[in-house]
């Protein structure tokens, strides 16, 4: 959506249902995605860099090797997500829901993940669970 060095517009797809849809390798940079609907979507690969996803809806989705680095993902709902290889680098997670989504650690070794709902299942564990 976004075309690096070609000038254009932020994408404003705010209020979108994109649910369901294979939106594999999508590139979303600096996108205005406030309470897009991407539940059971097929979104690995995306770029997702530095976009406004507030109050987005994930679950179901998958969002395996997908990178969210310094996006805005308050209050988004990530459960039950497939979230495999993730980059949160920098995210903001205040109040995200990571309610029996499907991550490997990595995505987690940060600080800064104060206030967000995270009940998580691996593939390779019984069960992680920090709130």
């Amino acid at each position: 959506m976004w075309l690096e060095n070609q000038g254009g517009e932020r994408a404003q797809l705010g209020n979108t249902d994109l649910s369901n849809l294979a939106l594999q390798d999508v590139d979303l940079r600096c996108a205005n995605l406030i309470r897009t609907d991407f539940s059971g979507a097929d979104l690995s690969g995306a770029n997702m860099n530095e976009a406004d996803i507030t109050y987005a809806n994930f679950s179901h989705a998958n969002l395996n090797n997908t990178s969210f680095r310094d996006a805005d993902l308050r209050n988004a709902n990530m459960s039950y997500a497939q979230m495999l290889n993730v980059d949160l680098l920098r995210a903001d997670l205040f109040r995200t829901d990571f309610s029996n989504a499907q991550v490997n650690d990595s995505a987690f070794k940060r600080k800064d993940t104060g206030n967000t709902i995270i009940e998580l299942r691996d593939p390779t564990r019984q069960c992680l669970s920090a709130k």
